[in-house]
């Protein structure tokens, strides 16, 4: 079968969706059952994946615990009410329970007037719960790559399958061929195992895309939230991956970029500010206001032991506690304090990872991309050996054999040029991810 020439493309994402769609071949990926399915465009198959991703439901918890704990900090300066009852005999002297006075019903309050440390932590946890957010818009760029990736390459297996299908009629004519050949004495036995060995590779082959496809499918379909036997792809839809140089600065933009290192810059941030907290608690005073109320009874004789008994009791003022001697809250600020050193560490680690990663994939990209071309080059030539072995067929200098064995060398370069495609697709998503252009990209 003879195929038309592509144009090439500037290493994007576009090349491979206009393969797909190239003269002679569909333009929509079916499901495999063949019906006739609405196809489900790539943008809205990312917003359907942010909108059932779980990953981002589990981010959206640790954003809403975050709050929470931030409101914890907070409430130390709201004044915490407590109603109770000391209710209990006595006999003698009426000697407390478990702190408190024996009473009818008591009522206390207690909140935060005067506490350094406690800005600290309430400043540390704010930027805790700022810093989620960080996290989940983190977890939806990776839902938004995991989902174009997955729907990029499911486009790409629907075709390798495609190929690899003629590929096999080809092989199964030439298998046949050759058997003739061996009954009329042209051929030796070898000839024909050497059939059977291209057929058997060629269905190994089907096999494998097959079975990625089935599982990529089913990936997908989790993804968007529609059962997989419903997806069909409008390959058409797919946005023109932008040019990526070699000459910019794509690392630095990584770093400044990246989200997992301002999460990281967050969480040096907030510790620094918890081992700040941990010291001031071993240097300032703190201060509370505190009320207490008691309504007592004379059954717990009061009236036999206090010259000027009353059944109301109120007190209520400041508590202040001046910080003297503690080796325990020493020893927790230094724990801190080194807890606040592994974080900037951390935060070290990740901005070079991100930047050498940034760089590994730039790099990557002309290693790609040379690979595509070849690919694109071998499938070229192929199609020229095939339109030669056509010609000498006219001739009779060619026989069927060597025309089919050139169609699968022709199938069989198309595919590889799909795969050699489809990397360099992933490395250049996989780059703008880190570069923070993903989403505006995929949201087209």
């Amino acid at each position: 079968m003879k195929r038309n020439p592509l144009t090439s493309r500037a290493a994007s994402l576009a090349l491979l969706i206009a393969i797909l769609s190239a003269p002679g071949r569909c333009q929509t990926a079916d499901a495999p059952t063949g019906a006739a399915t609405p196809s489900i465009s790539f943008r809205n198959a990312m917003e359907l994946a942010v909108e059932h991703s779980g990953i981002m439901g589990i981010a959206a918890i640790n954003q809403w615990r975050a709050r929470k704990a931030y409101e914890e900090v907070r409430a130390n300066y709201i004044p915490q009410l407590t109603v109770g009852s000391g209710l209990g005999y006595s006999y003698g002297f009426p000697l407390t329970l478990e702190g408190s006075a024996p009473s009818i019903v008591n009522f206390s309050s207690l909140s935060s007037l005067f506490n350094v440390a406690l800005q600290k932590y309430l400043k540390a946890a704010r930027i805790d719960w700022h810093a989620t957010s960080l996290d989940v818009q983190d977890k939806r760029n990776a839902v938004i790559l995991d989902a174009a990736l997955s729907y990029a390459q499911l486009a790409q297996l629907s075709k390798k399958i495609e190929t690899l299908n003629e590929a096999q009629k080809a092989a199964e004519k030439a298998q046949f061929v050759s058997q003739q050949r061996l009954q009329q004495g042209v051929d030796s036995k070898l000839d024909v195992t050497r059939s059977e060995l291209v057929g058997a590779r060629i269905r190994l082959r089907i096999a494998e895309a097959q079975g990625q496809s089935d599982v990529l499918r089913q990936h997908l379909a989790s993804l968007v939230g529609m059962p997989a036997d419903s997806i069909a792809l409008d390959v058409n839809s797919v946005p023109e991956v932008p040019a990526i140089s070699q000459e910019d600065d794509l690392p630095a933009r990584a770093v400044s970029s990246s989200l997992a290192v301002k999460q990281a810059q967050q969480k040096t941030a907030a510790a620094q500010l918890r081992a700040d907290g941990e010291h001031k608690a071993t240097l300032f005073p703190t201060a509370d206001i505190a009320t207490q109320y008691a309504y007592l009874a004379r059954f717990n004789n009061y009236d036999l032991y206090f010259l000027r008994y009353t059944p109301n009791n109120f007190s209520g003022g400041l508590n202040i506690r001046f910080p003297f001697f503690n080796s325990v809250q020493k020893a927790k600020a230094e724990e801190a304090k080194a807890d606040a050193m592994l974080a900037a560490k951390q935060e070290d680690i990740t901005r070079e990872k991100v930047r050498e990663d940034a760089l590994q994939l730039q790099r990557s990209l002309r290693q790609l991309a040379a690979a595509r071309d070849v690919a694109k080059l071998e499938w070229q030539v192929s199609q020229g050996d095939l339109e030669g072995v056509q010609g000498r067929l006219q001739t009779g200098e060619a026989n069927m054999r060597d025309e089919l064995n050139a169609q699968l060398d022709t199938d069989d370069k198309y595919a590889g040029y799909l795969d050699a495609e489809f990397e360099l697709s992933r490395a250049e998503l996989q780059l703008l991810r880190m570069t923070g252009d993903l989403e505006s990209w995929a949201m087209k």
